[in-house]
């Protein structure tokens, strides 16, 4: 008889004990602190394009104008070209090379490959379409 008190009292014991720790987690919500808890946006980069609104994205561009411009200084650096024009179709950059005369054909396809392998890198966000011209 002893033995099933001493049981009956642990057991009330432990309920207890476990509905006052539940009942003290979840008392207090009304006062609670002013922090509200925050979210990213679902944009890829962590909510940075709310921060930082020209980050650009896949198939945009922040200026057309400013790109070609990149575009145009970016394969001066390539030997042999001698000046270049840039224009745009949504995602497709049409580039125009102007070669320096004393190329031969070989070096000018080379010319065309080397400056389309630098836009491709440079502006991944293209299709990158390279014709040449003496």
């Amino acid at each position: 008889m002893l033995a099933n008190n001493k049981r009956l009292l642990l057991t009330t014991l432990a309920l207890s004990l476990v509905l006052a720790g539940s009942l003290a987690g979840c008392g207090n919500q009304q006062r609670s602190s002013s922090i509200k808890s925050q979210s990213y946006a679902d944009d890829g980069y962590l909510g940075q394009t709310n921060a930082n609104p020209h980050i650009p994205g896949r198939h945009m561009a922040l200026n057309y104008k400013n790109d070609g411009a990149m575009m145009s200084d970016s394969i001066m650096n390539v030997r042999g070209v001698r000046s270049s024009a840039v224009t745009f179709n949504g995602a497709d950059a049409y580039v125009r090379i102007k070669l320096d005369s004393n190329l031969n054909a070989q070096d000018a396809s080379r010319v065309e490959k080397e400056a389309a392998s630098v836009l491709r890198f440079n502006f991944p966000r293209y299709t990158i379409h390279v014709t040449s011209s003496r």
